[in-house]
């Protein structure tokens, strides 16, 4: 018997990024804290060591649609950087969400085109940064930067 200890929540992410639920795997539970530190026999049968029979984590699910083109709101909104940012960040698990203005804004930056997109850099930044504020998610403007030019820089590839 190996045991671990650690808060609750981790193993609850355990699960989830292997595809079980906590009742599941509350029989490698050893010792529950009032604080929530848990107790957990990692070589119990019970225990999530890996992936679950035929689960298939969101990531792979997410990569597999964008090699298959199975995008989202792609016909909708066309093609060009705002369908190329949107790729880019839905291999960050980062999707459109029915209160979100995430659709319209790159339908606007596909529709402007590449050049309208090069010139306005730091506005989209700034969406970027206004939407990542709204869902409690961390903002670094050298990434999204980063992530705006590669997005640029596919929707040139594929308009050529």
């Amino acid at each position: 018997m190996t045991n671990f200890v650690t808060h609750k929540n981790n193993l609850i992410a355990r699960c989830k990024q292997r595809g079980y639920s906590l009742e599941e795997v509350m029989p490698c539970v050893v010792k529950q804290s009032e604080d929530d530190i848990w107790t957990i026999d990692v070589t119990h049968p019970a225990y999530p060591s890996k992936d679950k029979d035929n689960f298939e984590h969101p990531s792979y699910r997410i990569m597999r649609d964008i090699k298959e083109g199975n995008i989202k709101n792609q016909i909708e909104i066309g093609e060009g950087v705002g369908t190329e940012l949107k790729k880019l960040l839905s291999w960050m698990n980062i999707q459109a969400t029915a209160n979100c203005s995430c659709n319209k804004k790159a339908r606007l930056m596909n529709d402007k085109g590449v050049q309208w997109c090069k010139e306005n850099k730091d506005s989209i930044c700034n969406w970027l940064k206004e939407e990542a504020n709204k869902r409690k998610l961390p903002f670094f403007r050298y990434g999204a930067m980063k992530l705006i030019n590669m997005a640029i820089s596919r929707a040139e590839r594929k308009s050529k």
